[in-house]
């Protein structure tokens, strides 16, 4: 299946991968594009029709289907090529995805280890959503794997012992693969414009409800720039 990537030349896209929050096509023959930032929605259309007005990328393919982007928020479509990936400003060719069975809680440890001390100062969700934590997690699935773990959203990371660390890498496991196989959460839309099946445990939906785990009222805070939904007994 071809793409254009211009108005006079076609060109045979690759194979996708994920590197982070980003969704990377290889273009050939030495192009990369770049899907990223988790702020898009991204669509396949059958035909023209489906097309919405109001876009930021298409792709025509072909066999006349089409590829759509509508940016929300934080979100980007970028062609570049492949010599200049590595030293691209958000995409770190270097991450291991979640998904991949190279995400070890050796490597996960070994992130810990290899911060200076005064970066040991911020938080769990810092450290999760943004570098050196940076593998895709948005502040969506952080909440479930904070809940999973048994962590408050505002510790510490120089306050976890070694049974948080692991109770933090198994929730992160957890959370993806069961997000995985669901398609995603189902407040989000997969290509076809399908929900996803996974429910999150901790959202806006779940404030004021029992906690699963023990009864207690869910709450709601704001921190650093987001909200964050958690049980104020179980999580510490």
């Amino acid at each position: 299946m071809n793409i254009t990537v211009s108005r006079r030349r076609k060109k045979p896209i690759g194979e996708s991968y994920p590197c982070g929050s980003f969704i990377l096509y290889n273009v050939e023959p030495a192009l990369v594009l770049v899907f990223g930032c988790g702020g898009e929605r991204i669509t396949y259309h059958r035909d023209s029709l489906t097309i919405p007005a109001k876009r930021q990328f298409l792709l025509e393919f072909d066999d006349g289907t089409y590829l759509s982007i509508t940016v929300q928020g934080w979100g980007s479509a970028q062609l570049v090529e492949s010599g200049k990936l590595p030293s691209h400003p958000h995409v770190d060719t270097g991450t291991i995805s979640l998904v991949n069975e190279e995400f070890t809680y050796e490597s996960f440890d070994r992130l810990f280890a290899d911060m200076a001390p005064k970066e040991l100062k911020v938080s769990v969700r810092q450290f999760i959503t943004s570098k050196p934590g940076s593998w895709g997690l948005g502040n969506g699935y952080l909440q479930d794997i904070l809940f999973q773990a048994r962590i408050h959203p505002q510790r510490k990371l120089r306050d976890l012992n070694d049974d948080d660390k692991h109770r933090l890498y198994h929730g992160i496991r957890g959370v993806v693969k069961q997000a995985v196989a669901c398609g995603g959460r189902d407040t989000e839309l997969d290509l076809y414009g399908q929900p996803g099946r996974y429910r999150c445990i901790m959202d806006r939906r779940s404030v004021g409800t029992p906690c699963p785990s023990c009864g207690t009222s869910i709450e709601k805070i704001s921190f650093q720039g987001g909200t964050c939904y958690f049980c104020p007994a179980c999580q510490r």
